[in-house]
C-alpha cells in the first residue's frame, strides 16, 4: 500500500488471498478498487472463490460478489470466540470441498487464528501453507493488531489445543489498576476512561478522569 491511498491485495497461501482496501478513501475510490479486485478474483479463478467480508456489511460488495459471506466486526475490538470458529470452520470447509477453492487488524486476526484451526488436524502438505500465513501474519499484519485482539487469538489456540476450558459461570469485574500513566499526548499524560463491551455491545462506560 503507498501513500495509505492504494489497494493492497497479498497472495498468502496459493488458495488465500487478503485484500485491504485504503482507510478514509472516498466512495468513488472504494468502487473502483472493488470493481477491480471482481475483475481479478473472476479473470485469475472463475466462479471458484469465497469472499469473507471482515468489514461493516456492504451492499454494493454482494452485489459484485454473490459468494460472500459477512462476518465482520468493528474495527479496533477483539471479536467473539465463536464467530472467529464459524470463520474458520467456514475457510476449512470451503477449501476442503474443491482443490480449485481459493479464501489490518480483523485479517491479521483471522489468518492467525486459522492457522491455529487448521494446526490441529492439518496434513504434512500444509505445513508450508501455514509457514506463509505466518510470514504475512508477522510481515505485515502483527503489528496493526490491538493487543485484545492478540489475546483472543490466544484464547482460541488454547481452547482449540485444550489448554483453556470454557468458564461457564458468571464473572464480575470489580476493579481495574493502570500500573504508569500511558503518554497519549505531547504533554505525556491522558484522560483514562473504561468502555466495557459484551457480545459486540457497549454495556458500560466510565466517566473521564
Amino acid at each position: 500500500m503507498e501513500d495509505g491511498h492504494e489497494l493492497d491485495l497479498t497472495y498468502i497461501t496459493e488458495r488465500i488471498i487478503a485484500v485491504s482496501f485504503p482507510a478514509g478513501g472516498c466512495e468513488e475510490s472504494y468502487l473502483r478498487h472493488l470493481q477491480e479486485v471482481t475483475r481479478m478474483l473472476k479473470s485469475k479463478h472463475g466462479d471458484n472463490y469465497l469472499v469473507l467480508n471482515l468489514s461493516e456489511k456492504r451492499y454494493d460488495l454482494a452485489k459484485l460478489n454473490p459468494k460472500i459471506m459477512d462476518v465482520g466486526w468493528p474495527e479496533l475490538h477483539a471479536p467473539p470466540l465463536d464467530k472467529m470458529c464459524t470463520i474458520c470452520k467456514a475457510q476449512e470447509s470451503w477449501l476442503n470441498s474443491d482443490p480449485q477453492h481459493g479464501g489490518t487488524g480483523r485479517i491479521g486476526v483471522v489468518i492467525s487464528s486459522y492457522m491455529h484451526f487448521t494446526n490441529v488436524s492439518a496434513s504434512a502438505d500444509q505445513a508450508l501453507d501455514r509457514f506463509a500465513m505466518k510470514k504475512f501474519y508477522d510481515d505485515k499484519v502483527a503489528a496493526l493488531m490491538q493487543p485484545s485482539q492478540k489475546r483472543y487469538v490466544q484464547f482460541l489456540s488454547g481452547l482449540l489445543s485444550g489448554a483453556v476450558k470454557m468458564n461457564a459461570s458468571p464473572l464480575f469485574l470489580h476493579c481495574v489498576v493502570l500500573h504508569g500513566t500511558p503518554s497519549f499526548d505531547a504533554g505525556g499524560a491522558c484522560r483514562p476512561f473504561l468502555k466495557l463491551y459484551q457480545a459486540m455491545q457497549p454495556v458500560y462506560t466510565s466517566a473521564i478522569q
